[in-house]
């Protein structure tokens, strides 16, 4: 069928949707699309009438085919940001912030864009401590935080098997799953997102370089693949080092690590135990109620800790996170949690993951909740705090049924 003729049918399809008539609307848009499947106007005109029918489900779908076909579209984005609040809140972010790239601020969308700042919720038991379960304080002086005994079971954690929402890695995963499942204008998004973090990720634009061309954005994957060749070879150039200034520099290094390695020993001795001081501190803080002073010492302990002391880093990232809870500062405890895992995976223990369950819950992503309570349930628990784990896990899968309704 020629232009001329689709023209004369999505002006017959608009004037149905503007009498309201959007069952009609929705039959001639719906050939439209079986006669040329890349009618941005015909798969947006589709997807609003499908909402107004009430057939979210379908309605999405329509609004992402026309997403696919020119991503940058604001009112696209937006339409899709509005219509998966409830259903994807992580997704409705991503198309809020690029709608507002297009179409400037505007409340709800600004609204939609910090969804997960404003979202507060009743836990079913609000005590964020274990039952029975205390952090151990550190007994003082001390030279290294190896020295001291760790109460918590050391248990070794496969990454494959935690999505953490706020992680780089997890988002390479999302993404991947997503084009695997077809869903390219998702996986575009989640690429887009991670570029926006670090703009020099090879693997990142190889990744959106892919996710459009199966999109069929041919152009700007190509577009794409150029941008991986300019930055591989930036990478290679930064290589090519004149071997006889290399060895100077290895020599004159060599010198001053020598020179400074004694002082160094020194100071770092006297930062773990200045570290070791506020971590302390900042328990006592937490266990009078006063998690905004904690929060301050947890800080203090992290930036005093030599590099080298993982675990100590790693148990004030944790007591940071305990703080940011009690402030309510729910997504922040989360990247605190995620943060002890990341230095050290090894150590995670189920009263971490059952922490950071109580934070996903509170904002309302539940399915990640539910995924931190089940692995915390043989993590070093004992019988009561399986079964308060267990009791959480059924809660949360309860709400997520009931987001699936709404």
């Amino acid at each position: 069928m020629s232009d001329f003729n689709i023209a004369t049918m999505l002006r017959e399809a608009d004037n149905y949707a503007n009498e309201n008539n959007f069952i009609e609307a929705v039959i001639i848009y719906s050939k439209i699309t079986q006669l040329n499947n890349n009618c941005i106007s015909a798969w947006y005109g589709l997807g609003i009438c499908k909402a107004k029918l009430g057939e979210i489900g379908e309605s999405i779908s329509s609004l992402e085919q026309a997403h696919r076909i020119n991503p940058d579209e604001g009112v696209i984005n937006a339409n899709l940001a509005y219509l998966l609040e409830k259903r994807d809140p992580e997704r409705a972010v991503n198309f809020a912030k690029m709608a507002i790239e297009n179409l400037g601020d505007n409340d709800d969308l600004l609204r939609l864009s910090n969804l997960f700042n404003d979202i507060e919720i009743k836990l079913y038991d609000s005590s964020h401590k274990l039952i029975g379960k205390e952090e151990e304080i550190i007994s003082l002086p001390a030279k290294s935080i190896s020295d001291v005994q760790i109460e918590e079971q050391i248990t070794v954690i496969d990454d494959d098997n935690i999505d953490f929402v706020n992680s780089k890695t997890a988002r390479y995963s999302r993404a991947q799953k997503m084009s695997e499942k077809g869903d390219h204008a998702a996986a575009v998004n989640e690429w887009k997102e991670l570029l926006k973090k670090d703009s020099s990720d090879i693997n990142s634009w190889k990744g959106l370089a892919d996710s459009l061309s199966k999109a069929g954005y041919i152009e700007r994957a190509n577009q794409c693949l150029q941008r991986v060749e300019e930055l591989t070879e930036l990478q290679n150039e930064t290589k090519i080092i004149d071997e006889s200034q290399e060895m100077e520099n290895l020599i004159t290094a060599a010198k001053e690590v020598k020179e400074k390695i004694k002082s160094t020993e020194e100071d770092e001795s006297v930062n773990v135990n200045e570290a070791i001081e506020w971590y302390n501190k900042g328990l006592i803080l937490l266990s009078e109620s006063n998690p905004f002073e904690a929060l301050n010492c947890f800080e203090k302990a992290i930036n005093d800790a030599p590099e080298a002391e993982i675990e100590l880093r790693v148990r004030a990232h944790n007591g940071k996170g305990h703080a940011l809870y009690q402030l309510e500062k729910f997504a922040d405890s989360i990247q605190e949690y995620h943060s002890a895992i990341v230095l050290d995976p090894a150590s995670v223990s189920g009263r971490t993951l059952y922490n950071m369950g109580s934070s996903y819950a509170s904002i309302e992503l539940y399915s990640d909740a539910v995924k931190c309570f089940e692995q915390a349930k043989n993590r070093g628990l004992d019988k009561e705090d399986e079964k308060l784990c267990q009791t959480q896990i059924s809660r949360c899968k309860l709400l997520i049924k009931e987001q699936r309704k709404v």
